[in-house]
């Protein structure tokens, strides 16, 4: 079976390599509003360009870039499910007791262990974990190196930053922010900002 055609949204370097090493695919440029930084990948315009780059392309699907939750829920329904695909790295391990939903973004060093669940187009980035039994929300970013331990509950749009550790058994609400390093030993409530060692303080 041929490659398949694919863009980007949004100019993110580590899943320019990720999208690179699926063979798969062939990745034919970028859709970002920040124009064309890529030195070596084409820019094909904004995100109102799509319906031009569709008729250079026909069959092109894109992958969801970058990290922000929310413009990640929004570009998901511009883009539309059947146009957008999901890209898993061949140096990660999923278990196959695991289920990812549509759209998702795995990367390189990834775990995600048995009965875990990840909702529609989530992105688990570099060498984080996604323990036994957890369940991710729709458009979650999990940042690199960070661990959510057993049976947590992570709603939608929730952001886990780099390095962070969420306690097992803990329930993060929805638009959760958690900071890099920080380490949650109980549940966060939605639209809350933790921070810190343990993460008692809220910022918003």
């Amino acid at each position: 079976m041929p490659p398949r055609d694919l863009a980007l949204v949004s100019l993110e370097w580590d899943v320019v390599d990720l999208a690179e090493s699926c063979p798969e695919f062939v990745l034919r440029g970028f859709l970002d509003p920040g124009g064309g930084r890529a030195h070596d990948l084409e820019w094909l315009g904004e995100d109102s360009n799509w319906a031009a780059v569709r008729r250079r392309w026909p069959a092109i699907q894109v992958a969801l870039a970058l990290d922000h939750p929310k413009t990640r829920a929004r570009l998901f329904e511009h883009y539309g499910r059947d146009a957008i695909v999901t890209l898993q790295s061949p140096h990660a391990f999923v278990s196959p007791r695991a289920s990812l939903g549509h759209g998702c973004v795995i990367q390189r060093g990834v775990t995600i262990m048995s009965h875990a669940t990840l909702g529609t187009a989530c992105k688990v980035n570099l060498n984080a974990t996604i323990h036994h039994e957890s369940r991710l929300g729709d458009f979650c970013t999990i940042a690199p190196g960070a661990q959510i331990l057993g049976r947590v509950g992570v709603g939608d749009r929730t952001y886990v930053g780099a390095g962070a550790v969420v306690r097992q058994g803990c329930t993060l609400g929805d638009d959760v922010i958690v900071g890099a390093g920080a380490v949650v030993v109980r549940d966060v409530p939605s639209g809350a900002t933790v921070v810190g060692v343990p993460a008692g303080r809220r910022l918003r």
